[in-house]
């Protein structure tokens, strides 16, 4: 079998950014490993998002037609027929609603391996793909090696990657796909109980800022807080902060950085009190700069920070809003 890389998009829950970031792992994958990178498409693909999967590093793009919405057995069927073409070694799936079922379904399918909520993707030194996720209440990462399949499914949540337009010339191949699902309709597995109205809250759209401050437990009181969130004013950065952040009633949920939470990638971090548990580090380590304030120079952070300062939280705040103004 051919060390194929498969990325699967569904427009019915369709996000350019999460369908682009996985791409992107997919093509640094692809070059490491010497293979193709194929994206199957079901839904309402227009020219533009099938020209941003080349752009972002696809070879051969495989598109199904399907106009409104489809019932999620016929999408399972698709699929599988759609992977029957290409027998790719390696899948790679949105974790979304559409997306976890899918992949639970082909895994019995093709009797392939799955690991879901993958945090990361390598190779080790001797070529061998690896998968990594975070287990026993996100406190460790664990690396999957698949053994006694041919195929290995990968379920990718938004942001855990970031996407990178891939430099090459020309465009790779793509070819239109027909399912016929005949007369007979899919067994209706499910129905409407009740309705609950569900408070939609703001989230913060980490992709309007390109910094970051953080707070972590080492800002103990609001007037700290207060103090790092008008030099984020000031510097144009958007606030986020670590679990003991939102367990002490700074930062809200929807702000939390980590394996549970956001995941920033390609911008500058700043972490002010952060000790640098696995868990939010794993939302961090695409950052593009990391710098670090925490009076202990063993905190973990340090392993990971371009830049290390270690001081009083409240003294380096005095040197930077003598600098900014703030």
């Amino acid at each position: 079998m051919g060390k194929e890389i498969v990325v699967i998009g569904d427009s019915q829950e369709y996000s350019g950014e999460h369908i682009l970031q996985m791409l992107t792992k997919a093509r640094s994958l692809g070059n490491q490993w010497g293979s193709r990178v194929s994206v199957l498409c079901v839904g309402k693909w227009d020219d533009g998002h099938i020209d941003n999967l080349f752009q972002y590093g696809a070879d051969h793009i495989v598109i199904c037609r399907q106009e409104g919405k489809f019932n999620r057995l016929y999408f399972t069927d698709i699929m599988a027929e759609m992977i029957k073409l290409i027998n790719p070694s390696v899948l790679l799936v949105p974790a979304t609603e559409t997306g976890i079922s899918t992949a639970a379904s082909l895994s019995v399918r093709f009797e392939a391996g799955l690991v879901s909520d993958c945090v990361d993707i390598d190779f080790d030194e001797d070529g061998e793909l690896y998968f990594s996720r975070a287990n026993i209440h996100n406190s460790t990462i664990s690396r999957i090696k698949g053994m006694n399949s041919s195929m290995i499914l990968g379920t990718i949540k938004k942001d855990v990657f970031g996407k990178q337009k891939c430099l090459r010339l020309g465009k790779g191949t793509a070819m239109e796909f027909t399912y016929n699902r005949g007369k007979e309709k899919p067994p209706n597995n499910w129905g409407l109980l009740e309705t609950i109205k569900i408070e939609e809250k703001q989230e913060i759209d980490i992709h309007i800022y390109k910094k970051f401050f953080c707070i972590g437990r080492g800002v103990k009181k609001k007037e700290t807080f207060e103090r790092i969130c008008r030099l984020a004013e000031k510097c144009g950065a958007g606030i986020v902060g670590t679990r003991a952040s939102v367990e002490a009633g700074f930062i809200e949920k929807s702000r939390l950085v980590g394996q549970s939470g956001k995941r920033l990638s390609r911008s500058i971090y700043v972490g002010f009190g952060v000790s640098g548990a696995s868990q939010h580090m794993i939302g961090v380590k695409d950052a593009k700069l990391i710098i670090a304030v925490n009076h202990d120079k063993n905190a973990p952070i340090f392993d990971y920070a371009d830049y290390a300062i270690v001081d009083n939280l409240e003294a380096v705040l005095d040197e930077l809003e003598k600098i900014t103004g703030a």
